[in-house]
């Protein structure tokens, strides 16, 4: 080599050459290196949400049954080992969402991090709008005490023994029922012949006075005023000692009277047709993800409880980044405490019942010494019930009014408690069908008032299925 070569031309450039590419690739490496960063924190970002997600809904946490002691709780955890969410623990949790052991299981499961925590869930409520029937005669039989003779004067008019007019009447006899105009087929003349065992029912489309008096010729012993438009059934009881007749005016089905009332024995219940609406709705989480009104929310922030969302908001719109992530899923649920406080969306039972499960249980309903009422609201699959029970004064007998469909039911008590058929409640006409009922209102003081099932129903309740949403939204 010749002295300088170094420094010739050709040297130079190679050198500049080399100097670049050194340079080049100290710049790429130095932009993977920013890349693969910035990649790692991403997935590290998206993994809370997704991982904290997966421990709430998969895992039932640690202790499993921390539900039954929540100051137990190492781990939140929502599911169960079926996949599922456990409605209690579920329930549990955002009733106890302030609780510092549950705060912090979720500041751990969130490494530090703010988040969101939206719960959607289908719900169902009730609805109770109008008056129950207000009932005036409740099945009273009325008869004479020493026997002779064995019946009683018994009068419906409108003045003195005037006749009447009606909306509808029905007589069933022998099984059989003649609505309106068919029951004039029975009659002689104008006049018919009422036999033991007739039910003759009516709604009046006028006041009347039901006066009841001793045959013997003594005074009146039962007398009550019933405004138009109520409902009145009356059964023949007795040997037939009495000519008691039906006597139609004009040969109207519509306009009559009674006769023949001179030594009666008869049972009678009269109420108003006046009949509540009742309405079960039910919300699916669809329909509340859609509104964006979930069932529950809050977030943690900086380790606080934050359920203000205007506080959230402005929280995630200063972070650098939000990640989301939810979960649909399955959530069984079961609900028998028949103690709760009257609620339109929490029911004291709710469940589902096997096909051709035994309802011959009763409903005991024993409530305290002073008047009042309370409301009842049943479902069995699309049937839909609503239960009514009273007393007017401390010394009355408690009653239960029963609506069904267009259908009335009356039942009597003793001073402190009804006692209600389970089957007279609830139907169970297909397989695993969803029954469930709520005190709707109360007037008493609910701590006197004491519901009861037997035999309970709780073992053969079978929880129902319904699906939800839970979103969480993570943010730094």
């Amino acid at each position: 080599m010749k002295k300088g070569q170094l420094l010739s031309l050709d040297a130079l450039l190679s050198l500049i050459i080399v100097t670049f590419m050194i340079a080049s690739i100290i710049n790429v490496s130095s932009e993977i290196k920013g890349e693969i960063v910035s990649i790692v924190e991403w997935f590290g970002r998206s993994n809370i949400a997704e991982n904290m997600i997966d421990v709430l809904v998969e895992s039932p946490g640690e202790p499993e049954n921390w539900e039954d002691d929540i100051n137990s709780i190492r781990i939140v955890g929502l599911g169960n080992t079926f996949g599922e969410i456990d409605y209690e623990k579920l329930k549990k949790f955002i009733e106890n969402i302030n609780n510092p052991k549950i705060l912090s299981s979720l500041y751990n499961l969130s490494l530090g991090r703010n988040f969101l925590m939206e719960v959607y869930l289908s719900s169902l409520q009730v609805n109770v709008s109008g008056k129950f029937p207000e009932v005036y005669v409740d099945g009273m039989t009325f008869s004479n005490p020493s026997g002779n003779p064995p019946g009683v004067n018994f009068r419906i008019s409108s003045q003195g023994n005037k006749a009447f007019r009606v909306t509808y009447l029905e007589l069933i006899r022998d099984g059989i029922k003649y609505v309106n105009r068919d029951v004039l087929d029975l009659t002689r003349g104008s006049t018919l012949n009422l036999m033991e065992g007739d039910k003759i029912r009516f709604i009046i489309a006028e006041d009347v006075t039901l006066t009841v008096r001793r045959a013997s010729g003594g005074g009146t012993i039962f007398e009550r005023d019933i405004p138009a438009e109520a409902f009145i059934e009356i059964t023949v009881r007795g040997p037939e000692v009495s000519n008691f007749k039906i006597t139609f005016q004009g040969g109207n089905w519509d306009t009559f009277k009674f006769t023949g009332i001179g030594n009666v024995i008869v049972t009678v219940t009269a109420y108003s047709t006046s009949h509540p609406t009742i309405i079960v709705n039910k919300t699916f989480y669809t329909d509340l993800l859609r509104m964006r009104r979930p069932t529950k929310f809050f977030a943690l922030i900086n380790g606080t409880l934050i359920t203000n969302e205007t506080i959230i908001l402005t929280s995630m719109n200063r972070s650098e980044w939000i990640e989301p992530a939810y979960r649909i899923v399955i959530i069984k649920r079961i609900e028998y405490d028949l103690s709760k406080e009257p609620s339109k969306t929490d029911p004291l039972v709710y469940g589902t019942l096997p096909k051709y499960h035994s309802l011959r249980g009763l409903l005991k309903i024993s409530v305290p010494g002073t008047e009042g009422n309370l409301t009842l609201v049943t479902i069995s699959g699309s049937d839909i019930k609503g239960i009514f029970v009273y007393k007017e004064t401390s010394n009355d007998i408690v009653k239960a009014v029963i609506i069904d469909k267009n259908a009335t039911y009356i039942l009597k008590g003793n001073t402190t408690s009804v006692s209600i058929p389970l089957n007279k409640i609830f139907e169970n006409k297909y397989n695993n069908e969803i029954v469930g009922m709520w005190l709707y209102s109360c007037t008493w003081n609910r701590e006197r008032v004491k519901l009861e099932i037997s035999p309970s129903m709780r073992w053969t309740l079978k929880p129902v299925k319904d699906l939800a949403m839970i979103r969480l939204v993570v943010w730094g």
